[in-house]
């Protein structure tokens, strides 16, 4: 996917008028896509969106997996499908929290979440 706005400057309706608030929304959201590229990474289907809940999408960029969780509200534990037999990091990129590590292949978490988490799981390097 490609991100995109609709917005008016200066001017223009005032739903779509370019506000203080609206460019640091943007700004966020724009420079994460800049910095993550998935859109460069490769889909994995490995959650049924009308059974598995929450909705979760799979991205694999090199040996990282992106997982994005989506729910009104979530409180409860959630499958990591698609790690390997490894230890990986687990990291919230958009609130820069430490999830803690997890042990593929059947790992899990249990996150509290309102709209969307957005992990990124890095393999943990042996020494």
């Amino acid at each position: 996917a490609v991100v995109g706005t609709k917005f008016t400057w200066p001017g223009g309706p005032a739903d779509t008028r370019l506000t203080p608030e609206k460019e640091a929304h943007w700004k966020k959201w724009i420079s994460l896509y800049n910095e993550k590229m998935l859109s460069k990474g490769e889909y994995l289907n490995l959650y049924d969106i009308a059974y598995d809940k929450p909705e979760t999408h799979v991205v694999q960029k090199g040996d990282t997996l992106y997982y994005a969780f989506y729910a009104d509200t979530w409180n409860g534990e959630i499958e990591l499908r698609g790690l390997k037999n490894h230890d990986y990091q687990v990291y919230d990129y958009v609130n820069h929290r430490d999830l803690g590590t997890v042990s593929g292949p059947s790992a899990g978490i249990s996150p509290r979440f309102k709209d969307n988490l957005l992990i990124e799981c890095v393999p943990v390097k042996s020494e």
